[in-house]
């Protein structure tokens, strides 16, 4: 061992499939185990583009990978609770849950648009994704704005960019997100 340290994207991959892996049996904590390895994949795909990323070989297996552990034991069953859990946060956008419903929406959209994933994608699963976009568009209208949008936003992945209230003060921006009156 050379004391180097592990590339960023090798350690998200390693760390979303051992999430995954240990989600299958179906452990008490398998929502969280996969909630956490989804919610992980906007991240990858940021490290994967860097200097550092995986060689287009290994991003390949690591995909086919997951997509395979998404539909064994109860994965499946997981993946379902994964997008109820973003439609909540989508939900809950006009307070405290815009940027963590867009981070599960982007999650949702690079699994389906860059993962082997057409198994995953059902009528169902197209029908929760519409709903999400809906519930998201509504919440819009009156959402904390997102500060700080992660550089590999692409523009197709609107909801980022969607809540209208720009001219929310930081104090209103601050009390709905965190439920009360702060001093900064």
């Amino acid at each position: 061992m050379t004391g180097e340290a592990e590339p960023k994207a090798d350690a998200l991959m390693r760390g979303i499939l051992s999430a995954l892996e240990r989600a299958v049996p179906g452990p008490p904590n398998g929502k969280a185990l996969v909630r956490d390895a989804l919610d992980a994949i906007p991240g990858l795909q940021e490290a994967a583009a860097g200097e550092d990323g995986p060689d287009a070989n290994a991003l390949e297996r690591f995909r086919e990978r997951v997509v395979e552990l998404l539909k064994s034991g109860r994965n499946p069953v997981h993946l379902v609770s994964y997008r109820n859990q973003v439609l909540e946060r989508a939900e809950r956008g006009r307070t405290d849950g815009y940027e963590s419903a867009s981070l599960g929406r982007s999650a949702l959209q690079i699994l389906k648009d860059e993962f082997p994933a057409d198994q995953l994608f059902d009528d169902l699963a197209r029908d929760d994704l519409e709903e999400i976009d809906e519930t998201l568009a509504d919440a819009a209208e009156d959402a904390p704005p997102i500060q700080d949008i992660p550089s590999w936003v692409p523009e197709s992945h609107w909801w980022w960019r969607a809540p209208k209230r720009t001219d929310m003060s930081d104090r209103e921006r601050r009390f709905r997100l965190y439920g009360g009156e702060l001093d900064w």
